[in-house]
């Protein structure tokens, strides 16, 4: 019996474009504090949990709650900022503390959210939307959902790319990202620039863990589940680069879905270690393509995280 792949294929299309949203702003962290943050993944369950509650439970519209996941999501990485990561960077933190403290940061957020899920008893929960079919592609459907999550990633990645090209504000950031020292010197205002990049990239994981409860039931471990596949992205495009995001985004949703279907067809492999395609790749760019797309040579920066961290 032949392979049909026409299931796998839209569903490559619509998970790649929520990685790409999660990564999206993994990268704008990266590349503005120098800080892999783990703490990311819970800024995704956030989203995740107040779009869902919002439109659940009250009369609020989906595109509202979304707004509102942004905000809320972006103030909790704000404040994540505010007590944990600038009084660390002040005093001088290494890289390996400040990563260290972002897991730290993340297991505090997850378990607040773990209790509240349980007060509530919403432990699992989905957002109570209309998903219609749009049109039949082969087994698969296209339904309004994907015409909403495809274009909006495309947009939000050519709106930052606007913003960090021709504002003020984004050349000021990307100066930021290149040399924090020669910045400060310049008269910029680096703290500043801080909160801004920590709002836009919490708000951008709340919003795809939002659009993922309505495509899908999320729990606590949703962004923690997630963080390989988004560190696989944000790694594929250099850690640095929107554009290298997005396709690694994509690549990842794409050989995730389709793999796993082939490797189910061919060998057995049970769908359980659909992961595992993540991590592979994480592995194979390190040792084959340290710069992703484009970005950072990501074998340069691990020496430098050990030393400082002796």
């Amino acid at each position: 019996m032949a392979l049909d792949l026409t299931l796998p294929l839209v569903n490559s299309i619509a998970l790649g474009s929520l990685y790409t949203l999660m990564a999206l702003g993994l990268t704008l962290t990266f590349s503005v504090t120098k800080i892999p943050n783990f703490a990311h993944a819970e800024f995704i369950t956030i989203g995740g949990y107040v779009t869902a509650i919002l439109v659940n439970f009250t009369a609020l519209s989906p595109v509202i709650a979304l707004i509102i996941a942004f905000i809320s999501s972006g103030l909790v990485a704000l404040l994540s900022d505010e007590l944990v990561f600038k009084p660390l960077h002040k005093r001088g933190a290494r890289p390996l503390f400040l990563l260290v403290a972002s897991i730290g940061v993340g297991l505090v957020i997850r378990y607040i959210l773990f209790s509240f899920a349980d007060l509530t008893g919403n432990i699992t929960i989905q957002t109570n939307v209309s998903v219609y079919p749009i049109a039949r592609f082969g087994r698969a459907y296209i339904t309004n959902l994907h015409l909403i999550i495809i274009p909006a990633t495309i947009a939000i990645v050519i709106l930052l790319h606007v913003i960090f090209h021709y504002t003020l504000m984004g050349k000021a950031l990307r100066a930021l990202a290149d040399n924090e020292d020669l910045a400060r010197v310049s008269g910029i205002r680096i703290y500043k620039l801080r909160r801004v990049a920590w709002i836009l990239a919490g708000g951008l994981a709340g919003l795809a863990g939002g659009l993922w409860s309505i495509n899908l039931l999320i729990d606590p471990n949703l962004g923690w589940d997630s963080l390989l596949r988004v560190f696989a992205a944000s790694i594929l495009g250099g850690l640095t680069s929107f554009w290298g995001t997005i396709i690694g985004g994509y690549i990842i949703g794409f050989a995730e879905n389709v793999g796993i279907a082939f490797l189910n067809s061919l060998f057995g492999i049970n769908t359980a270690y659909r992961p595992l395609i993540s991590f592979s790749i994480i592995v194979i760019v390190f040792l084959l393509r340290p710069q992703g797309f484009a970005g950072l040579d990501i074998r340069a920066i691990l020496p430098k995280v050990r030393g400082r961290g002796s």
